[in-house]
């Protein structure tokens, strides 16, 4: 038993050791081979062109954040822009919806709006359109706004009747006690109730109001920043990202090839190889 498990451990040993002889004799390989693909991989991220993200705030839910994406806001930008150029409009369309990011807050509803552009003063000229052109199309229109209208000038008529009524009551209650206790009680009672009447006139004129108006530049918690540095690409992580897969491509051809090399030549062997090979292509 004891001669068994000291088989077992000479053999974790043994094989412990292959792999530090392996990494060993390939060490310069890994690190060279991982730092020049990195180098390289810095270089071209230089070349690449930048990208450049301007960033607006609105106090607004998801409803107006959709509305952004839709053609009635993207088209008129792209025309008054011109962003189409010698492109179709439908592809015009697709590359300016790909260019901007919408997210709504869970807690706070404020709207983030982010549009990404090959120049800073692109990225807030587009973001600048989208919101004026966002802040037209939220606004009702047609039969909707016909019939806001005419239910804001039947709430203002309440508004209006509710606070001459309660002016000719407010009258008779300071005038004297016409009428003894019981009268009295009953005035101030109606008096109670035409306030509430007016407090929820008011508060729907309020609402309406705000749904004729649309999202409008009150809701504008953050104009659209014009950025000074570029979001893409991110060299640094472009350098460390290849120089990582370099050396796991390379770390995994290592012991391939060792594997390879271990391989005892007997017949059966060298006819897997020989399948592989086929396999591959290779001759």
């Amino acid at each position: 038993m004891q001669e068994t498990q000291n088989r077992v451990v000479s053999t974790q040993e043994t094989g412990l050791l292959d792999v530090l002889v392996t990494l060993a004799e390939n060490l310069k390989l890994l690190l060279i081979g991982s730092l020049v693909a990195g180098l390289c991989a810095l270089g071209i991220s230089f070349e690449l062109p930048p990208t450049f993200q301007s960033v607006a705030v609105l106090q607004a839910e998801q409803p107006t954040a959709s509305l952004m994406l839709t053609t009635a806001v993207l088209d008129p930008v792209i025309a008054a822009m011109g962003l189409a150029k010698d492109d179709a409009l439908e592809n015009a369309r697709l590359k300016l919806r790909e260019q901007i990011k919408t997210a709504v807050g869970r807690n706070d509803k404020l709207l983030t709006l982010t549009v990404s552009s090959r120049t800073p003063q692109q990225a807030q000229a587009i973001a600048s359109a989208v919101i004026k052109q966002t802040y037209q199309e939220s606004r009702p229109k047609g039969s909707a706004r016909a019939r806001l209208e005419t239910q804001l000038a039947e709430a203002q008529a309440r508004l209006k009747n509710a606070q001459d009524a309660s002016v000719g009551v407010l009258k008779r209650l300071e005038s004297n006690g016409a009428g003894g206790a019981n009268s009295g009680t009953e005035l101030a009672r109606g008096y109670a109730e035409l306030l509430n009447a007016t407090g929820a006139a008011q508060s729907q004129i309020s609402l309406l109001e705000i749904q004729l108006e649309g999202v409008s530049e009150a809701q504008l918690v953050q104009s659209p920043t014009l950025p000074q540095n570029a979001s893409q690409p991110k060299k640094g992580l472009i350098a460390i990202g290849a120089t990582l897969a370099t050396g796991l491509a390379l770390l995994l051809f290592i012991f391939m090839r060792q594997a390879f090399r271990n391989t005892p030549v007997n017949q059966t062997n060298s006819a897997k190889l020989t399948r592989i090979s086929k396999a591959l292509g290779l001759k």
